[in-house]
């Protein structure tokens, strides 16, 4: 398992989130699966990265939001094909986390002394995710990146078992409408 520098496991959240923004989903329930717009309004963009940022989207930030989103889906494309991401898309996402600025604090955890990262900037929230990112980047496997192995699926996932074996994104709806299809195809 990748480990962060804080002996954590990576999990790619931010790359995830990101570039899965505009693919089609088809959650529990729904007949036909649907695409949002990728960060139409402030509104919808504090909503879609919710789970990664400290706060709302502003107007301001919706630009740079987009051109990370553009880099994500980029890089996640380069490591589903077995490559590196585009130098201009390295320098373009280097460009956008290059107002964050931290320092290096010494903290004592349960006796262990320990290196922390205090960030001191005020970047926009697409400097803020651009560092987020990098540090994912940095840190992970490209070849635990995998597309749902169901065909009427799209979405990117991050594999973290062990054995390498996992085929869906979610085990709902993904896998069970899988193995549903299969057993149906045997009767």
């Amino acid at each position: 398992m990748d480990r962060d520098e804080t002996g954590g496991a990576v999990r790619p959240q931010t790359l995830l989130t990101l570039a899965n923004l505009g693919r089609p989903r088809r959650p529990s329930g729904a007949a036909v699966a649907a695409a949002e717009p990728v960060l139409p309004t402030a509104t919808v963009a504090t909503s879609q990265l919710g789970s990664l940022i400290p706060g709302p989207v502003t107007e301001a930030d919706l630009s740079g939001l987009r051109r990370l989103q553009r880099i994500a889906g980029h890089a996640a494309a380069a490591f589903l094909r077995g490559d590196m991401p585009d130098r201009t898309d390295v320098a373009a996402l280097n460009e956008v986390a290059r107002d964050s600025a931290a320092r290096v604090e010494l903290s004592v955890t349960e006796g262990t002394l320990r290196r922390d990262w205090a960030w001191d900037d005020d970047t926009s929230v697409a400097g803020y995710l651009a560092r987020h990112l990098i540090g994912e980047l940095a840190a992970m496997q490209p070849a635990r990146l995998r597309e749902c192995a169901r065909q009427e699926c799209t979405l990117l996932f991050y594999d973290t078992t062990r054995s390498r074996t996992r085929r869906w994104h979610a085990e709902d709806p993904c896998g069970w409408r899988e193995r549903q299809q299969t057993h149906r195809a045997q009767d």
